[in-house]
């Protein structure tokens, strides 16, 4: 790519080009990984994705239309997959807070926000018939919550 784009005339500064395969990267995003690991914030689990056996990887739910992929058209199906999860929700204060001393534009401080996910609210446990597990939600307006009669899991 560096060749393609110096016979365009492109003029970039080389010496500043990264390179995500470098071994002098991946050594510090490992070490970043097993600091998060040591600390309980990185784990397995299996969470839901959405699988393109036509493409063989999962996609965004953006990158599917009307249950099918946008590229080729190939059916998706949502199925659990074991992976690597970061538990961000235990540094959400930390995160946010640390935003705002950032010179950054509103676009990516606001996509930043949103990614971090932190919410004031509370966790409310419904009681089910027959006296089962209750089932549990979160919500930010559980004043709203009075009223409810019921509640549909689907």
């Amino acid at each position: 790519a560096a060749r393609q784009l110096r016979s365009l005339g492109f003029s970039y500064d080389w010496e500043r080009e990264l390179a995500t395969t470098d071994v002098g990267y991946v050594k510090w995003t490992q070490w970043i990984f097993l600091k998060l690991f040591e600390q309980g914030l990185a784990f397995q689990d299996e969470k839901p994705v959405n699988w393109c056996a036509g493409l063989g990887t999962v996609l965004a739910n953006e990158e599917i239309i009307d249950g099918l992929s946008e590229r080729g058209g190939f059916p998706v199906e949502r199925k659990p997959l074991r992976q690597w999860v970061l538990k961000i929700t235990a540094l959400a204060d930390r995160l946010a807070a640390e935003l705002d001393g950032l010179d950054w534009p509103e676009g990516t401080m606001t996509m930043q926000r949103s990614w971090i996910g932190r919410s004031e609210g509370a966790e409310i446990a419904f009681a089910t018939e027959g006296g089962g597990e209750d089932v549990r939600v979160f919500t930010t307006r559980a004043d709203t919550l009075m009223g409810a009669t019921y509640v549909v899991v689907a």
